[in-house]
């Protein structure tokens, strides 16, 4: 029996002050339990080569707070072209391992003092996650898929469990064929060096769908990981 863990990060944008619109992105990494664990492992290695004096189990890889000198990363020094450098080799881990990879971005959402991450827009995002992980696990012979998210506030948990609840009912399976997509738990992604992977990809493309076209070549790269093996696969 074919089984992947997809592993679900989160990133988005508030709207404008005026009450503009918002943005709310998720990143998936999926494959199987060995594929995952190789870029856990990528990610793992990439960090002790970053911070050697660091177990790299005692931090966390996040994207915003590197960017952006937040929750004091350890990384938050360093200057753009070496950000930049550090993202590129996280795409290249998941680019050179056998998962895929997709983002889903939720543009367009008139939010009116509520955040781009709102239970009704994260509700969505997550089930149009559900149909994507559907219609890749029946085209690869996948039997189950198991997601696990970063941990999130308890009204996007809800929502999100609400939207996997919902989907034999929004687009079943074909006749016949049992959903893949089975459930999902949440973990502290500190634990889970996957979920840091998922993290800069939903960061790369929040960037990218605000314009940032220095985060353009590796959005397309992750893009192509939905369609397309490792490199030097098959």
């Amino acid at each position: 029996m074919v089984e992947w863990v997809a592993h679900v990060d989160e990133s988005g944008s508030w709207p404008g002050a005026g009450g503009g619109q918002g943005r709310f992105v998720l990143a998936c990494i999926a494959g199987s339990q060995e594929a995952t664990a190789a870029v856990a492992e990528g990610i793992r290695r990439l960090k002790l080569e970053l911070v050697p004096g660091i177990d790299p189990a005692d931090w966390e890889l996040h994207a915003g707070d590197m960017f952006h000198g937040r929750g004091g990363s350890l990384l938050g020094s360093l200057g753009m072209e070496k950000k930049m450098a550090i993202m590129r080799k996280v795409v290249d881990i998941v680019c050179d391992n056998d998962v895929v990879a997709f983002t889903i971005t939720v543009t367009g959402v008139r939010t009116r003092g509520k955040s781009a991450g709102g239970t009704k827009i994260v509700e969505h995002a997550v089930a149009l996650m559900v149909e994507r992980l559907e219609r890749l696990a029946r085209g690869r012979g996948v039997v189950t898929v198991r997601v696990v998210s970063d941990n999130v506030p308890e009204g996007q948990r809800l929502a999100m469990e609400r939207a996997l609840g919902r989907a034999t009912t929004r687009r079943p399976p074909p006749r016949g064929m049992p959903l893949a997509v089975e459930g999902i738990e949440f973990a502290d992604s500190l634990h889970r060096a996957a979920l840091q992977a998922a993290d800069a990809a939903a960061y790369i493309a929040n960037r990218h769908a605000g314009g940032d076209e220095l985060f353009g070549e590796m959005f397309r790269d992750i893009e192509r990981k939905a369609c397309r093996p490792a490199k030097g696969a098959g």
